[in-house]
């Protein structure tokens, strides 16, 4: 079946300037059939997951820009500004809308998260993937917290309290504490989570990507060679090899007492001068 295609700007030629400029694609490739259906493949440009996700009419996420692959033609998204605090280091993001099907993929696995209203979730911001909009992922250390602390012995003094919270020096020290705790969090490598609330979905990935090239390598041959553990353990293609069974012929014994057949003696006890001798009995004697 022929499966034909053409460069669509998948929106207004503004708007696809717009995604140009802020470094996105301009054009899309969509492809399409005319008289049946069809099949096509897609692969992301790098070692990823993809997941399938099925798009209501009134499901509305934002998904991350690197994490978009495919869509079907009614689905809709659009690229914004990500102006909250949950710790993603690109602020452009896509704001997808149903109804029909969305493809992403990211490094590692991909997980869906459901939670009931109230039901909160701790993440790393790394590994948040896309997010119902009706939620709000939130730092658990706001970036705009009041320094020092309000519980701080320093506050107690009224000089020092009028200075610190001056319109021109609390912002510098907002800004001086929060790159001094990213900075720390980077050599020790703890990330700042992000507290998920419900209710929503949230898709997370099981890994972080590395930043270096030799990191990923190392790290997809070490994933590799766990699913290739893993198959090999629960697969029965080479069972188990058994130990063969040796069988030894032991001799018997005359002393030993035999089960006579037919009735007939099976040995004769012949005493003489040095003791007793066992004789096996023949068909002869009998």
């Amino acid at each position: 079946m022929k499966v034909s295609s053409r460069l669509s700007l998948d929106n207004t030629t503004l708007n696809a300037l717009g995604r140009r400029i802020v470094g996105d694609t301009m054009f899309y490739q969509k492809y399409y059939t005319k008289h049946a259906a069809g099949d096509i493949l897609l692969a992301p440009q790098r070692l990823s997951e993809i997941s399938a996700i099925e798009l209501k009419s009134s499901a509305k996420y934002i998904l991350r820009r690197d994490a978009f692959l495919a869509k079907t033609e009614k689905v809709t998204f659009d690229l914004g500004l990500n102006r909250s605090e949950n710790g993603i280091v690109n602020k452009l993001i896509h704001t997808v809308s149903g109804p029909g099907t969305l493809a992403i993929c990211h490094y590692g696995g991909i997980y869906r998260i459901s939670l009931s209203a109230g039901e909160e979730y701790q993440a790393n911001p790394r590994n948040l993937i896309m997010w119902d909009k009706r939620t709000n992922p939130t730092r658990l250390h706001s970036n705009k917290a009041v320094i020092p602390s309000p519980r701080s012995k320093l506050r107690k003094n009224e000089v020092f309290r009028n200075i610190v919270d001056s319109p021109s020096l609390q912002p510098k020290l907002q800004y001086a504490d929060s790159l001094i705790r990213s900075l720390r969090n980077f050599i020790l490598g703890s990330p700042d989570f992000v507290k998920l609330k419900g209710p929503g979905d949230f898709y997370l990935a099981s890994r972080v990507e590395p930043r270096f090239e030799k990191s990923r390598l190392m790290n997809a041959l070490a994933a590799v060679n766990d699913s290739a553990n893993q198959l090999f353990e629960q697969s029965n293609i080479f069972p188990a090899a058994t130990e063969p069974k040796v069988v030894f012929n032991k001799k018997k014994h005359p002393g030993f007492a035999h089960k006579s057949v037919d009735g007939h003696p099976s040995f004769y006890a012949v005493i003489g001068p040095d003791g007793i001798t066992f004789t096996p009995a023949t068909k002869e004697d009998s």
